[in-house]
């Protein structure tokens, strides 16, 4: 299905995609998400790797099983992976930008206006 990088451990790959499906509200709260096998088959990768991702994001809170039914999207899960990415993004994105823009000697009055654009807070 999707080619993974060869950079980034598979299965954190996959972790993320399912992220954004439920960010995209592809998958919503309480949607059982597809089988291990379902998807190491669409993947095409190991089993035991798909298990990986699916595990990091039980323990997470994110996903939770239901012994013998399946594993589920968790009440919250968008706003916890939200809030997790929240910190990180600003830090490792954001602030490095406004930096860089700042070097650029865009005056910040120009950031400002753009941000409420963004935003829909056109004046």
């Amino acid at each position: 299905m999707n080619a993974f990088k060869d950079d980034v451990p598979i299965y954190l790959q996959l972790r993320q995609q399912i992220e954004e499906q439920i960010l995209a509200r592809a998958l919503k709260e309480e949607d059982q998400v597809k089988s291990l096998r379902v998807l190491a088959a669409e993947y095409r990768i190991n089993p035991i790797t798909a298990g990986n991702a699916i595990t990091a994001l039980v323990s997470e809170g994110v996903l939770y099983q239901k012994r013998g039914i399946g594993i589920f999207v968790s009440q919250g899960a968008r706003e916890r992976i939200i809030q997790s990415r929240r910190g990180s993004f600003i830090r490792e994105t954001l602030e490095p930008n406004l930096r860089l823009a700042k070097s650029y000697e865009i005056p910040k009055e120009e950031i400002i206006a753009k941000t409420k654009s963004i935003y829909g807070e056109d004046q």
